[in-house]
């Protein structure tokens, strides 16, 4: 009985063991005992590696590191066995010394990473002290995929250098070991060039006396910045010490409303009717028949191509509004004289033309999955395929190399929850949808698997920018655990299932997550109302906190609370650097549902009637025109409706598009006349009525914000 406990207890501590990597490794057997780098160790390395020996330089205090092939007892080796394949290493620790061989230097950064995760957590802090135990093993892995990537959105909010470099350190303990950097959009310029200063100096910011509007938040200020060319050669440096590509993007044809505003001769030749925008400009494609825009091209690639190291540049080539292009007798004429069938066919000639420049700098294009439907790109263009999976298979199929980025899994800005804030165009889904992620179920076939190059999570930044990002933590917790199980997809060649990914996750990783100071999300508690009691539970070992929304008091939830009014209490759970959404009991989401008429002064689309803001959904109103001063918009309800509060909002339901940005909310008791209740700002305004209320009107006091539209919610009513 004696030797079975002994041989349970091992073959528990080797589970334990085995669940410690993230992603899983290829294979890894642990032996008994263990080696410990003590302060007399040395660190010797290939020459070769030595930036992977520097690197770990931050994390382990070692006093001696040596460019050597000479190794002592209680050394740690870095080396380069040309046998492995370049992103390949093999990982031994035995009790005399540890190894780590690397097809090339990514072999050997990859297995200290892996060398990194069997210390204790306490490393990440890069506060540690040796002595430090390591489990004697023996690890041998490779990636699944040669691209594993992470496309990061810094034009529509802006993220700071230093910050980028965070995530570029965050991605590389993952084994992610590309950036795809996407660095123009229609809200902002983020590169300099320096023959054209001005699109990164002006277009680098919006707002305030800048000719790019504000847009998703910062209504009211000059907000943005951009990266000068010194700063992203740093950049680059730092992400290729780390083993990761840097792939830049300017998003072109389409996408270029803020190079429009600097630089309005890139349009296309003709007046657009901008009464519908209260006389702003709002047109963002390029026009394809302008050589001069061809030179501009040129200046932009040429400059890129001395900063960045990257065989391939992204050139966008997704969501043209093609109509632009139709109105413009330039474009209609290049399409007779080239014989080009339709404007999809100028869109070929566009990216083809940008294409030979990119050639002439040494570069490869990668464009989204549009970009390739005319067919005349050449198949060493890289296709990234966002929209669907059929998209992916129809990249594949085509004989283009394709990276495997569909929204419904592998955008992460995507809301986690149907209460979380986050996008919900492509899915609703947390870490354990991306896990699931399987290509033989979404229809690939050998053939098709033969054209997949990798596979790319994404964020795209819209909401970003209304979460405050220089001070929360929204990104962290829209990215981790999700970015975790996309690297476990991207890397591993048998993957866990979810109950072991989650595991390891609790009980190793989220350690590691707190060290490296990353808020990320737990899983939402179960929080439930019943017999005058409100009960809440977690199962992840957090500890739980509840605000009375009432009076704003926060406290340690420690038992089940009496209470008549559930629909009061908020709850919130912690661990570490982590924590869940806010959450609460179906009474504290209940909402009421009275009979109202909704009505505007400003026409709503044929194709969204007022009547979605009378049914309390997701449904919403279009306008076909954006809003002035002195609009109105008015729910008037069949019967008085006593309620808490009454929340009134426009604009999209998990984005500030389309919105009015000042007014107010005025409220009538009797059906005829109003009285103001709040101010009404882009964030909209919330009424405590004083009796039962039979209207409420929202009021404009300014134009809304740079659409040719405002969208109309129904009223939020507790």
């Amino acid at each position: 009985m004696k030797k079975l406990f002994i041989l349970l207890c091992a073959l528990a501590g080797f589970s334990t063991l085995q669940a410690q990597v993230m992603p899983k490794p290829k294979a890894e057997s642990y032996g008994g005992g263990e080696f410990t780098i003590s302060e007399k160790s040395c660190l010797v390395y290939d020459s070769s590696v030595r930036n992977v020996a520097l690197y770990m330089l931050d994390y382990l205090p070692f006093k001696q590191i040596l460019s050597s092939s000479k190794v002592m007892p209680g050394d740690v080796q870095l080396t380069v066995n040309r046998l492995l394949a370049e992103e390949e290493y093999r990982l031994t620790v035995n009790k005399q010394n540890i190894k780590i061989e690397g097809g090339s230097y990514a072999g050997v950064f990859n297995g200290v990473q892996t060398l990194l995760q069997l210390l204790p957590a306490k490393v990440y802090n890069k506060q540690s002290r040796f002595p430090l135990a390591v489990p004697c093993c023996k690890i041998d892995d490779s990636p699944k995929f040669s691209y594993r990537g992470f496309m990061l959105d810094v034009a529509r909010t802006w993220i700071p250098a230093d910050k980028v470099k965070r995530y570029i350190d965050l991605m590389s303990h993952l084994k992610l070991n590309k950036l795809h950097f996407h660095l123009t959009d229609d809200e902002g310029w983020r590169i300099e060039i320096l023959s054209h200063p001005e699109l990164a100096q002006v277009g680098g910011f919006r707002g305030g006396d800048s000719p790019v509007f504000p847009r998703y938040g910062k209504f009211y200020e000059k907000w943005g910045g951009y990266y000068t060319q010194q700063e992203l050669r740093e950049i680059v440096a730092y992400a290729a010490q780390r083993n990761i590509e840097v792939i830049p993007e300017v998003d072109m044809p389409g996408h270029s409303k803020a190079l429009g505003a600097i630089r309005s001769d890139i349009l296309c030749n003709y007046t657009p009717d901008k009464s519908k925008t209260n006389g702003l400009e709002i047109r963002n494609v390029w026009c394809a028949a302008k050589e001069s825009n061809y030179a501009l091209i040129d200046d932009i690639i040429r400059e890129m191509s001395t900063i960045f190291t990257s065989d391939y540049i992204h050139i966008g080539g997704d969501e043209v509004n093609m109509s632009q292009w139709r109105k413009c007798p330039d474009c209609q004429r290049l399409k007779v004289e080239k014989g080009l069938e339709n404007e999809k066919q100028i869109e070929d000639y566009f990216i083809a033309r940008t294409t030979a420049i990119l050639a002439k700098y040494g570069k490869k294009p990668a464009v989204w999955n549009e970009g390739i439907e005319g067919g005349l790109l050449p198949k060493t263009t890289r296709v990234h395929g966002w929209e669907s999976i059929k998209k992916c298979l129809a990249a594949t199929s085509k004989g283009y190399p394709t990276i495997i980025m569909p929204g419904h899994y592998f955008y992460f800005d995507m809301k986690q929850s149907s209460s979380e804030p986050g996008h919900n165009w492509a899915a609703i889904f947390d870490a354990k949808k991306v896990l699931s992620f399987d290509f033989a179920k979404e229809g690939f076939t050998a053939e098709h698997l033969k054209n997949v190059a990798g596979i790319e999570a994404s964020f795209f930044s819209e909401i970003y920018i209304a979460h405050n990002p220089e001070t929360s933590h929204y990104l962290d917790y829209m990215l981790f655990p999700r970015l975790i199980a996309l690297s476990e997809v991207a890397w591993s060649h048998s993957r866990r299932s979810w109950e072991e990914f989650y595991s390891a996750l609790k009980g190793k990783h989220y350690a590691r997550m707190d060290a490296m100071g990353v808020t990320y999300r737990l899983e939402t508690p179960k929080v439930t109302y019943a017999n005058g009691t409100i009960t809440a539970t977690t199962a992840d070992g957090s500890t739980l906190y509840y605000t009375d929304t009432r009076t704003g008091k926060t406290s340690r939830y420690n038992k089940p609370i009496a209470t008549s009014a559930p629909y009061a209490y908020e709850f919130v759970s912690r661990k570490g650097s982590g924590e869940s959404k806010k959450t609460g009991s179906k009474e504290y989401y209940a909402r009421l549902k009275p009979a109202v008429t909704v009505t505007s002064s400003i026409p709503c689309s044929s194709k969204t009637p007022m009547t979605n803001a009378a049914k309390y959904t997701n449904s919403i109103v279009r306008t076909t025109r954006a809003a002035k001063a002195g609009d109105w918009i008015e729910y008037r309800f069949a019967e008085p409706v006593s309620c808490r509060e009454i929340e009134a909002m426009t604009g999209h339901i998990h984005l500030r598009r389309c919105n009015l940005l000042k007014g107010c909310v005025e409220v009538s008791y009797d059906g005829v006349s109003f009285v103001p209740a709040a101010e009404f700002t882009v964030a909209g305004a919330t009424i405590k009525p004083t009796a039962p209320v039979r209207a409420v009107r929202i009021v404009a006091k300014s134009n809304s914000d740079a659409e040719d539209q405002i969208v109309i919610q129904s009223l939020k009513i507790k």
